[in-house]
């Protein structure tokens, strides 16, 4: 580990030391993409005392230059995108129909109960504004460039001055946090065209890394508001659930109010961009891929962000500019600021610890880095600051990944099977007989539920999931894989499987058939106003697991 302490602490001998990732030489991929999502920072359990713990650097811009640079838009007022003559629901991208009637705008955050009050939103101020900041936000990053790899200390001022040349300079972010980037705004894309084409840029023998601004997706959040729901506890969720007419609308109401929020799938998604963006600038090539509970299928609220980080490429990438000839300059590989580790040669202890290093330094708002490299699948544990996640970085995971695609495939091929694990993990939670609390110990985990629910449809009769015989059959020379002596061979499309002829109901599979079924099932709430729901008494769960059995 001594040759990563002097990687990052600038003795490498070699004139590219990462002295510049402490102090500025680390990427990012913007201004806090994890908060754009509308998060609000939670709670900080973290005794790092951070004054500012937000990786947005904020809209407060750096001048530029003694120009004047032009009036600032009034927020309240329209810029390029007034209302429509007549807003039409079934043509704005911003609207989506609701279920149970009505409609939501997805911009604004906002139900609208009638097509009437809809229009009315559309034509309204606030919609009008957040249209207008949207507009100016894609604006803006079209025409702005994000730069990494200065000197710590490197001002907005001095990097105005540098990208002057190439036209009129608006704006610099800093990243406020870890000073390791910059967001320079021009004044117009044929300006940020001119920097992108210069073959490569230097400032105080810094070389710096110029690529455009990404593009996000612009999300609204109310002040105060963010993805994260609040707890569905035992009353909230009986509560709930005896709105629903029969068990099997209380089953698929279930998945409803215990998977993922939309904005809580959103964070995620950012925080994996946050992460991808990150450790390209290191170990080119890379992919971070999610796997495990948050892409599976059978998502739950709060659970932790598990990521592979592949460097297969990488190590690729490194062998083909070895053994090319003359190569080195221009590549993918020597370009990296970790250009002259061989990943390859490296124990995978080290790299783990590296990749720590890469997160607690050089990634906005993580916090609580710890590699661990004696488990038995070596990860790195991190925490996310604002959004409050916890997760994993494993580096050598590809049986994982396989995993997850076939808990995918088996969720997307009956409409019966997700309901049903929500169902039967909730119920042996209740019984005593999951939830580990500390994440190990004597209990079931959903992990082993869930597979315990597949084999159970795999083995009705007829079948309600193809048997892992048949799967192997299904599947085409390309989805043929095995890892480490595990034949992973299935279909990744859903569409390659058969339809089930099986035609229980998910209230009849978990009775065991229809024979199992009590009557009490089709009872609606209505008719029995002190009825307590199934799933929070022992009348169903208790009389169908004993006869299914």
């Amino acid at each position: 580990m001594d040759y990563f302490r002097r990687k990052f602490s600038g003795g490498n001998g070699s004139g590219r030391t990462l002295v510049a990732v402490r102090g500025g030489r680390a990427p990012g991929p913007g201004p806090g993409p994890a908060m754009d999502a509308g998060s609000s920072p939670a709670p900080d359990p973290d005794p790092d005392p951070d004054p500012d713990p937000d990786p947005d650097p904020g809209p407060v811009p750096v001048p530029a230059t003694d120009a004047d640079p032009g009036p600032v838009p009034d927020p309240n007022t329209e810029v390029g995108c007034g209302p429509d003559p007549d807003p039409n629901p079934e043509t704005d991208p911003d609207v989506e129909a609701l279920p149970r009637g009505g409609f939501r705008c997805r911009l604004c955050q906002v139900s609208a109960a009638n097509r009437p009050s809809l229009v009315e939103h559309l034509r309204g101020k606030k919609h009008r504004r957040l249209r207008s900041l949207r507009a100016e936000r894609r604006a803006q990053e079209q025409r702005s460039l994000f730069v990494s790899g200065f000197a710590r200390g490197t001002s907005g001022t001095e990097l105005a001055e540098y990208f002057g040349a190439f036209g009129e300079v608006a704006a610099v972010v800093m990243d406020k946090e870890k000073g390791a980037y910059a967001i320079v705004e021009l004044r117009d894309a044929a300006s940020q065209e001119r920097a992108l084409a210069e073959p490569q840029h230097g400032l105080a023998g810094h070389r710096l890394r110029v690529r455009p601004r990404e593009e996000k997706v612009f999300a609204y959040g109310p002040p105060g508001r963010g993805p994260r729901r609040e707890p569905l506890g035992p009353g909230r969720l009986e509560q709930a659930l005896c709105q629903a007419s029969d068990v099997d609308a209380q089953m698929s109401q279930l998945v409803g109010l215990l998977e993922l929020s939309e904005d809580e799938r959103r964070v995620r998604h950012l925080l994996v961009t946050l992460f991808q963006e990150v450790f390209t600038e290191f170990f080119p090539g890379c992919a971070v891929v999610p796997f495990g509970s948050s892409v599976n299928g059978f998502d739950t609220r709060g659970c932790d962000l598990d990521l592979l980080l592949d460097l297969e490429p990488t190590k690729s990438l490194q062998a083909s500019t070895r053994d090319a000839p003359g190569a080195g300059s221009g590549s993918g590989a020597e370009d990296s600021i970790l250009s002259d580790i061989d990943l390859a040669a490296t124990p995978a202890p080290e790299v783990l610890e590296l990749v720590a290093t890469v997160l607690r330094r050089c990634v906005p708002g993580v916090r609580r880095v710890r590699a661990v490299p004696t488990a038995r699948r070596p990860v790195v544990k991190f925490c996310h600051k604002q959004s409050g996640l916890a997760g994993d970085i494993s580096i050598d995971n590809r049986l994982a990944l396989l995993n997850t695609r076939f808990l995918q495939l088996c969720a997307e091929a009956d409409e019966r099977v997700r309901p049903l694990v929500y169902a039967v993990r909730l119920w042996a939670k209740q019984q005593g007989l999951a939830g580990n609390p500390s994440g190990g110990g004597p209990l079931l985990n959903n992990y082993a539920l869930t597979l315990l629910v597949l084999f159970f449809l795999q083995t009705r009769s007829p079948p309600v999931l193809p048997t892992v015989t048949r799967l192997r059959d299904l599947a085409g020379d390309e989805d043929r894989t095995v890892v480490a002596g595990w034949d992973c061979s299935f279909p990744r499309d859903v569409a390659s499987l058969e339809p089930s002829t099986n035609t229980e109901s998910p209230c009849e599979c978990w009775a065991g058939g229809p024979e199992g079924v009590p009557e009490s099932r089709h009872c609606p709430h209505r008719s029995l106003p002190q009825a307590r729901c199934w799933l929070s008494s022992s009348t169903f769960l208790g009389t169908s697991t004993s006869q299914g059995r």
